[in-house]
């Protein structure tokens, strides 16, 4: 146990270093930052899963110095939970999500604590990247061509809109970054000994069913009162509906990876789907109305019925 110990750390602490001091492959190697943790913790017991954590923390700060603390722990927390859900014999789902809410989790502490370090600097964040786009728009105005005042306006309701939805994002994100490093870490560690679980293929993927009944519900609450720029309500709103509204997708995009695979189609034609689904706003559209229609009237199970 303590020789894998000593192993798994000098990966993690060159891989850390790598990751630091190599910016242009920084972002690559730190997806291979989880993996010494999952494999530890998956193999051994929770007490020594925590001390192993503990001295790659410490080791973290020798190597990249204070500002590479917090860095270091989104990955050695993730890690570390996930393999003991291996361990535990937990469904890959399960997992998924655990290792989502813990980077999530980590990343809010993160942006938190810059913030309070940055004081006053971080509230004028968002007003500053306004009076960036006013003078752009005022120096093209100046070199004679003038963007229209009404693009002006869409880029400032854009700009706040997504600054509205971040909390959204950062969940999207942290679901997106898992997804990514169990598909790279759970493949070698399946390879070095750890039994991993797997995930049901995707046209198997089903969304809860309360989903679409909160999405009827919100949409309803949004027409008895409507949400106004800037409050609380219009905060709330557009944050569950986004998420909502991509739970839904899912579902559509499923439902199409069910019908292609029923159909015997070509791998290639789901994928395309998808990524065209993703780009163009009138498919995105149809691929979600998909997903309400299959998860209000089990359209998969009565097409199965007649097969």
């Amino acid at each position: 146990m303590i020789t894998e110990g000593v192993r798994r750390a000098i990966i993690f602490v060159v891989l850390l270093a790598l990751s630091l001091y190599i910016p242009a492959l920084g972002m690559i190697i730190s997806l291979f930052l989880p993996l010494s943790f999952l494999i530890y913790s998956a193999k051994y017991p929770a007490r020594a899963a925590v001390s192993f954590a503990a001295i790659c923390l410490a080791l973290s700060l020798l190597v990249g110095g204070l500002s590479a603390v917090p860095f270091a722990l989104i990955f050695i927390m993730t890690g570390t939970v996930m393999g003991s859900m291996v361990q535990k014999k937990r469904d890959k789902f399960s997992i998924f999500m655990a290792g989502s809410l813990i980077f999530l989790l980590n990343i809010v502490v993160l942006y938190a604590t810059i913030m309070g370090v940055a004081g006053d600097q971080a509230a004028n964040i968002s007003e500053s990247f306004k009076q960036s786009y006013e003078d752009s728009a005022r120096l093209m105005e100046s070199m004679g061509q003038p963007l229209p005042e009404t693009a002006i306006e869409q880029a400032k309701e854009m700009f706040d809109y997504l600054l509205a939805l971040m909390p959204s994002l950062l969940v999207l994100f942290s679901m997106g970054s898992i997804l990514v490093i169990m598909a790279i870490n759970f493949p070698i560690a399946k390879k070095l000994g750890v039994e991993v679980p797997k995930f049901k293929p995707f046209r198997e993927w089903h969304v809860p069913k309360s989903i679409l009944w909160y999405y009827i519900i919100l949409l309803l609450a949004s027409l008895i009162a409507a949400p106004e720029k800037g409050s609380m309500w219009y905060f709330s709103y557009i944050n569950i509906m986004f998420m909502l509204q991509f739970c839904l997708l899912l579902q559509g995009l499923s439902f199409l990876y069910f019908i292609a695979h029923s159909k015997k189609w070509p791998k290639i034609i789901p994928i395309l789907l998808t990524i065209f689904s993703i780009l163009v706003l009138p498919l995105l559209y149809i691929v979600r109305l998909l997903g309400i229609i299959d998860l209000g009237f089990d359209l998969r199970q009565r097409l199965q019925r007649k097969r």
